[in-house]
């Protein structure tokens, strides 16, 4: 079972009163945003605004024209990237980040956007779990989208609906969960390869859980199913992300060498009381995070083909449950030898949950899954690992008429009876009670109109 606990606080009156009386005197910790977001040229700011449109628009015409400007200063030459700050928008302020990644834009996808590799084991210094929603086009295309650049004669535009959790936050110590549309483009501009991702929160995040980063570079992490905020004087504080929107661009600039070019601008609204906290400092910081672990892991020679990857990742998922718990009180023990006495980790509640093993007992098993693939990427990149496998070589390829092996859920809804991430649950379990799909929802998911008794046609 999860632990989701709440501190009591003594008296709110004083609380609201130190809380903000610290936010008065750290504006560079949790102060009300004043960075200047006189915004990028027109044209970037324009091709922005149609894409992170889009993204609420499932199978509307696509027109290459409208990014054009957009996708040419991702390829620009730009002294300072941290002085480029995009326009502020309803989802909060925003920032953008550019970085050169050694590998083909035919890798990126192949591991990144693939149905069966999730995608936090690809960018895991910011993202803990992830999965797609049931009707998610990149899961039903029935046509892998790396395959799609030997014959790209048309844009390929594909929506779908995803969860994410969040590593914790360099600035609040906190972790979220939340929902989000998802636009993904593959094109052409001139000549080169290219995939545009756009993203949009649905709704507020799930509140606000404390959280511990031990070593980022490692990308070690204590997630303690608290309510509140790892941050002194404010650590009662339900907190959300309030709204959040991106644009990822992905420019294969030199095929042969191979070089592509990472682009990723953000916005993100989160704070308690309605109130917006972060900077957009904050956000540069965690795209900086965001590319960082992202080069790491998809630039390494040691890194498993994709297909042993997926095959990793399926086995992992489908370990008998003995040999499955045994594997989490394995890392449990670890964990708390290794950073029992940890700076970050000497609060008593944080002590009590990792003593003697017990951080296993705060683990759903979506969240114990997640912990173990990670363990497993960490062994494959040649990072320290708390527990390591040895798994079998996956089945060959299926022969012309055969049918294939199945895959990993690990990415997708769950089947029959297979545990799996995110759970079969997972889209009635993260709405809100009562609460129907709204219009957007239903045409990415691909549902029926209410009829005219439902909850979402009588209101």
């Amino acid at each position: 079972m999860t632990t989701h606990c709440k501190q009591p606080i003594r008296s709110a009156a004083a609380a609201f009163l130190i809380a903000l009386t610290l936010l008065l005197a750290a504006p560079g910790a949790f102060a009300a945003d004043e960075d200047k977001d006189d915004g990028l040229p027109a044209g970037v700011e324009d091709g922005l605004s149609y894409m992170l449109g889009l993204v609420e628009t499932p199978h509307a015409a696509f027109d290459p024209a409208r990014v054009g400007e957009m996708l040419d200063f991702v390829t620009h030459d730009v002294e300072d990237d941290g002085k480029l700050i995009p326009k502020r928008r309803d989802y909060g302020r925003g920032a953008c980040v550019r970085s050169a990644v050694h590998a083909s834009l035919a890798r990126i996808i192949e591991y990144f956007y693939n149905p069966d590799i999730p995608n936090y084991t690809i960018i895991p210094s910011v993202v803990r779990l992830s999965g797609w929603y049931p009707g998610s086009e990149l899961l039903t295309e029935g046509r892998e989208l790396w395959t799609r650049m030997d014959d790209l004669q048309k844009p390929v535009v594909l929506w779908g609906k995803e969860f994410e959790v969040n590593t914790p936050d360099s600035f609040g110590g906190a972790y979220y969960r939340y929902d989000l549309l998802r636009l993904i483009v593959l094109l052409k501009h001139n000549g080169h390869n290219v995939l545009i991702s756009a993203s949009r929160q649905v709704d507020r995040s799930d509140v606000g859980r404390k959280a511990v980063i031990l070593d980022d570079a490692d990308w070690d992490y204590f997630y303690s199913g608290i309510e509140g905020l790892n941050a002194g004087l404010i650590s009662w504080a339900d907190t959300y992300m309030y709204g959040s929107g991106s644009v990822q661009v992905f420019y294969e600039s030199d095929a042969d060498a191979p070089q592509t070019v990472n682009m990723v601008f953000k916005w993100l609204r989160a704070g308690w009381a309605g109130a917006n906290m972060v900077r957009s400092s904050h956000i540069h910081s965690g795209a900086e995070r965001f590319l960082e672990s992202f080069r790491k892991v998809i630039e390494s020679d040691a890194l498993p083909e994709p297909r042993r990857f997926a095959s990793d990742i399926a086995a992992i998922e489908k370990l008998p449950q003995s040999a499955f718990d045994g594997k989490v009180r394995e890392y449990a023990r670890k964990f708390e030898k290794k950073f029992k006495d940890h700076q970050d980790m000497q609060s008593s509640a944080f002590q009590g949950i990792i003593k003697d093993g017990g951080y296993a007992d705060v683990l759903d098993r979506e969240e114990r899954l997640g912990t173990l693939i990670m363990e497993y990427v960490k062994q494959s990149v040649g990072k320290p690992a708390l527990v390591t496998f040895d798994l079998p070589e996956p089945k060959p390829l299926a022969a012309p008429g055969e049918q294939p092996p199945a895959a990993s859920s690990a990415r997708t809804a769950a089947k029959p009876g297979v545990p799996s991430v995110p759970r079969a649950e997972t889209g009635t379990f993260h709405r809100k009670p009562g609460v129907e799909p709204c219009p957007i929802e239903r045409k990415v998911m691909g549902l029926p109109a209410p009829s005219a008794g439902s909850g979402a046609a009588a209101q």
